[in-house]
């Protein structure tokens, strides 16, 4: 029979969040989070509607999970408020092959790397208490969010599994496998020095699927930077097979994506770094590297991603002098300023890298 567990003493964190048991005062947050449409349809087993009785339902199974030996449920919560930021939870099975790791994130706390974190402390604190031979971790076959987070946490694509789960319908669910072993938990990143001598974990960012470059998807990793170079709000310049990529650091996590303004060709690299908004060197344009959308327009204007029209403005607010109609006034109408393209990035034995469509040396 499985044996009692308990929680990590002091609960695991890397600084930017924490994990805890759970606690009834949780249940109005995870109440509001499971309201959620994207939680409730990615995640088919959880009760809809979801009701503040369902939370307190789920907490105590959670605790009972610790007591029976059977689960290691945690709440992902901020270290300095203890805000409520989502849920992960280490399944286990009978026998070291056969554990699971499953993860939701609030609706209030994405885009912000919390469920690659958690994953990751989770995945390395378990392989070390467990001795895990083998972790699984499954997503439903749309969710393209989930199936980057695992990657970005170090897991590695498996099969599609058929008929794998059924929903609150009882109806067959297949499902994407992922799994991690331990060479793979050695690879995973390791802290990077910060000028104030506190340690962060370097993570990817997660960043929108069907923004990925072209020609990315079968293309294959390449080496790009030692994770030990790059710095929190820091941005640089790398040159690979005539790519010109940025790398930056942002609160989100790393991206990468060309050096490039995506309205007037500059370097992104020598503008600057504003959270997770790089403005351009030329024409005011600032752009969100997270997000990939347009923050302000150039002062030149011109189309944006969605072909909407946005005249010149000026920095100082003054009235923009009329130009007559001219190839070059025509040129500057139609000048389209796309989003942000990315290349799919990730951390292995402490090297930054990314999937990029050119032909290997």
């Amino acid at each position: 029979m499985p044996e009692s567990l308990n929680p990590p003493d002091p609960p695991l964190s890397d600084g930017v969040i924490a994990l805890r048991a759970f606690r009834a005062d949780d249940a109005p947050a995870i109440t509001a989070a499971c309201q959620d449409p994207e939680i409730q349809r990615r995640i088919p087993i959880i009760p809809v509607p979801y009701t503040e009785a369902d939370a307190r339902r789920f907490i105590l199974m959670t605790l009972q999970a610790w007591h029976d030996g059977t689960s290691c449920e945690f709440a992902i919560v901020d270290p300095a408020t203890d805000q409520y930021l989502g849920s992960v939870g280490l399944h286990l099975g009978p026998n070291p092959r056969r554990h699971a790791i499953g993860y939701l994130v609030a609706p209030w706390a994405r885009r912000r790397g919390v469920a690659t974190r958690a994953v990751q402390l989770v995945a390395r604190w378990g392989f070390e208490r467990f001795g895990i031979q083998r972790l699984a971790l499954w997503t439903l076959p749309g969710n393209v969010a989930s199936q980057g987070v695992a990657e970005r946490a170090g897991f590695r694509f498996e099969a599609v599994a058929r008929n794998w789960e059924v929903d609150r319908g009882d109806g067959p669910v297949d499902a994407v496998m992922f799994t991690m072993t331990p060479d793979d938990v050695a690879e995973l990143a390791l802290p990077a020095d910060r000028p104030d001598g506190e340690q962060v974990a370097p993570s990817i960012a997660e960043v929108p699927r069907e923004l990925r470059a072209s020609g990315t998807r079968v293309a294959p990793f390449v080496d790009i930077v030692a994770a030990v170079e790059l710095a929190p709000g820091s941005m640089r310049r790398v040159t690979l097979a005539g790519l010109d990529l940025l790398v930056a650091w942002t609160p989100g996590g790393i991206v990468v994506t060309d050096d490039r303004c995506p309205h007037m060709a500059a370097p992104l690299s020598i503008g600057s770094l504003d959270g997770g908004v790089v403005a351009c060197p030329l024409h005011e344009g600032r752009f969100d590297l997270c997000t990939g959308e347009t923050v302000q327009m150039p002062t030149t204007g011109g189309l944006d991603a969605d072909g909407r029209y946005h005249s010149p403005w000026s920095p100082s607010g003054a009235q923009i002098k009329p130009e007559p109609a001219s190839k070059k006034l025509e040129a500057r109408r139609l000048t389209r300023v796309n989003r942000l393209r990315y290349y799919p990035a990730r951390i292995r034995d402490g090297r930054l890298e990314a999937q990029l469509p050119i032909l290997p040396e």
